[in-house]
């Protein structure tokens, strides 16, 4: 009897240490995931941090962790700055300002014309001279003299800004700032006085005067080139006077190149011929934009 329990007992064990041997065996060892060539696999969805995309004013890409709020450029995609591409002296202007002539034709009193001329640095910054001719012959409305000015120079000099440096330069947007002087003389003359107790008008003219007032501008505009070597311009302007000479019978009405005393903004339309200083450096960078 002894015998078969030992029997059993050594039966029993052996059976239990195989199924043991066969559950380990069916057990499948965890492996790391891998990608391509043994790199690490690409993390699941819920892995990823929580990541959006802006650009700042420079035109980088920034990146924006949702989560912790965190931002930093993304350095694999950043906006190189763009250096001037077009030479340092890269064209000559000249222009012929016929707005008040034109609009001399519709019934405007006052006003003449004037020449310009710029010299174009690396189509960004943009030197300009002018010089023009102007008088004056009105009669204002509900006034009672007539102010005269005979035909007087101007000047002005100034600097404009094209924003669009680094594009075609048949095409620009401009602003820029100008100072003005000028020597005239005018004169006012039918000045009528009523008296109310006689009844009577009374007439005289003041006499001429000499005198010289320097003013200041602040101008945008657009160039667009019509056809080779052609453009037309179209001019904005704000402008104040910043001296006068001495005005013993009141502050005049116009002043040559200005306008009418208390209007402080005027237009131009240009007719503009271009002379490029450097035609094929020009060709070529214009190519490659294109």
């Amino acid at each position: 009897m002894t015998e078969i329990r030992n029997i059993a007992a050594i039966l029993i064990l052996t059976t239990m240490i195989a199924l043991s041997a066969s559950a380990q065996r069916r057990i499948t060892p965890v492996q790391p995931r891998t990608g391509t060539a043994g790199a690490p696999a690409p993390e699941t969805e819920k892995e990823k941090p929580a990541l959006e995309e802006r650009r700042d004013a420079a035109g980088n890409i920034v990146l924006i962790d949702t989560v912790t709020g965190l931002e930093w450029v993304d350095t694999t995609a950043v906006v190189k700055q763009t250096k001037m591409i077009y030479p340092l002296a890269h064209s000559v202007s000249v222009g012929v300002n016929i707005w008040d002539p034109v609009m001399r034709m519709f019934g405007q009193k006052y006003g003449g014309f004037d020449v310009w001329a710029e010299f174009n640095m690396h189509n960004r910054y943009i030197p300009v001279v002018e010089f023009g001719m102007s008088s004056c012959n009105d009669t204002p409305e509900e006034m009672n003299f007539t102010f005269k000015s005979p035909l007087a120079p101007y000047a002005r000099i100034g600097m404009n800004y094209n924003i669009f440096y680094n594009s075609n330069p048949n095409y620009q947007f401009t602003v820029g700032v100008r100072y003005g002087f000028t020597r005239y003389t005018y004169q006012v003359t039918g000045v009528t006085v009523n008296d109310p107790y006689w009844g009577e008008t009374t007439s005289f003219d003041l006499p001429k005067t000499s005198t010289t007032a320097g003013f200041f501008e602040l101008t945008a505009g657009v160039k667009v080139m019509i056809f080779k070597p052609i453009s037309l311009g179209w001019n904005v302007k704000y402008h104040s006077i910043l001296h006068e000479g001495a005005a013993p019978y009141g502050k005049p009405m116009y002043i040559p190149g200005y306008g009418k005393r208390g209007n402080n903004f005027s237009a131009s339309f240009s007719i503009i011929y271009t002379l490029p200083l450097n035609k094929k450096r020009a060709e070529e960078v214009n190519k490659t934009n294109d």
